[in-house]
């Protein structure tokens, strides 16, 4: 008897190395591209729990990078997600959610994706010694770039063949939810050489774009005044869009209207004759009533959001603004050509007893007025929202649609795999307890009949 009271904990040692083995191993490799064209689900999977690290099994390429939920529900724990451009493919980006500081509130860091998908840069809004860690999904690997600059590292945009990132760099740290526009000086990271040096100018850059050919760079400058009326909306029109070369020698200046901005890292036109700006309407703030969202919706479909300009000032026609309802609160993400761009739509028409209000729609926007067509539902608008949503922006000539087809989330989170392996333990060992007790017990002896 004494020789099996050490059988049941060493049943369980033996199960919990096991399943820690299993648990931990290294994920499969990342299935090859093999030339085809990057694609994208009918419709994006749901908000999950269960969805694994980059790191624990790399998915290979990214065609969208979006956060996934805001932390302002019950289990609503907000996540970075990455969509793989062969597949059903979803991982988290753990880089991003752990470099999230308090500033955030529970957001992750600051990320952009490259154009060609195979690098997430994430920047830190608060730091005493600011880094841009810069993330391949085809390997899980991380390289951490110490950079020049003060106290924040904010990516903002990529080059075209995803060498060079445009970051912003603040002399104190930044705060996204203070409702003043966070400006400050640029700098240029070589995510190859791991070298990166700040550009000449005051500290009043937006946001950047590069140009389709990777040469020159329109940089938005403004000063910020303070914050929109009644709602904390950050100023962010106005000033200038410097046209530089790499090393920062201003080119040309395009003056903007005081309610227009750049409009992100995907403004310039693949021809290079076309900048995205956006409005910032504040005509619509006094329609919101209560919860009701209806009024201020039908007032945001009649306002212009998207409009474009002309890189070279020389007058040339430019296409029709887009209106907000079109466009969504996300803005631009990228062009399939020189005539269509890809949107977030968000904004269901009011009334409309066929919208749903839980979905998203990536939607392809023909700039001669042609008819919008929708590419992919995001789901989103429920309990889970969608944010910061970004697309590969070299993937998009090319990008083809696909039915949703068997979702892969990767390995589990760690602290799951770690907890069922645990749990596995437990029970092995109570299995093997129960077992020796009833094999143990004496027989009881028959009396006489």
């Amino acid at each position: 008897m004494r020789a099996t009271r050490w059988l049941p904990p060493a049943i369980g040692i033996a199960v919990l190395a096991v399943a820690l083995a299993v648990a931990f191993l290294p994920g499969k490799a990342p299935a090859s591209a093999g030339g085809r064209p990057a694609s994208v689900p009918a419709r994006l999977a749901d908000y999950s729990y269960l969805t694994g690290d980059v790191s624990a099994s790399p998915p290979g390429r990214a065609v969208a990078l979006y956060q996934h939920g805001f932390g302002v529900e019950f289990m609503d724990f907000p996540q970075a997600v990455m969509l793989g451009a062969d597949g059903d493919v979803y991982r988290r980006v753990g880089v991003a959610e752990a470099r999230g500081g308090p500033e955030t509130q529970g957001d992750a860091a600051p990320m952009l994706l490259s154009p060609d998908g195979t690098r997430i840069a994430v920047g830190d809004y608060a730091s005493s010694a600011p880094d841009v860690a810069v993330l391949d999904p085809t390997s899980g690997r991380v390289k951490v770039h110490p950079v020049p600059g003060g106290r924040s590292a904010i990516p903002l945009a990529w080059s075209p063949d995803s060498t060079l990132l445009a970051y912003l760099t603040t002399a104190e740290p930044s705060n996204p939810y203070t409702g003043t526009a966070i400006t400050g000086d640029v700098g240029v990271l070589d995510a190859r050489a791991g070298t990166a040096s700040i550009l000449p100018g005051p500290p009043d850059v937006r946001a950047v774009a590069f140009s389709p050919d990777g040469t020159q760079m329109a940089i938005h400058r403004i000063e910020p005044d303070g914050t929109a009326e009644d709602w904390g909306i950050p100023r962010l029109g106005g000033g200038t869009v410097d046209i530089v070369a790499l090393d920062g020698t201003v080119r040309r200046q395009i003056e903007l209207p005081s309610d227009r901005y750049l409009s992100g890292p995907a403004a310039w036109s693949p021809d290079g004759t076309l900048l995205a700006t956006r409005r910032q309407s504040t005509e619509c703030d006094d329609q919101i009533n209560g919860w009701d969202e209806v009024p201020w919706q039908r007032c945001l479909d009649q306002q212009d959001d998207t409009v474009f300009v002309d890189v070279a000032g020389g007058g040339d026609a430019v296409p029709p603004a887009l209106p907000t309802g079109l466009v969504g609160s996300h803005g631009l993400l990228g062009w399939t050509d020189t005539d269509e761009v890809i949107v977030l739509d968000n904004y269901p028409t009011p009334g409309d007893p066929e919208a749903d209000t839980a979905l998203y729609w990536l939607t392809a926007v023909p700039l001669d007025g042609g008819e919008p067509r929708r590419l992919s539902a995001v789901p989103g608008g429920g309990n889970y929202g969608v944010g910061n949503f970004q697309l590969a922006t070299a993937l998009l000539p090319d990008l083809q649609v696909r039915e949703a087809g068997e979702v892969d989330r990767g390995r589990w989170p760690a602290w799951l795999r770690l907890g069922t392996a645990a749990l596995s333990a437990c029970v092995a060992l109570l299995a093997t307890r129960i077992i020796i007790r009833r094999t143990e017990r004496p027989a009881v002896p028959r009396g006489p009949r």
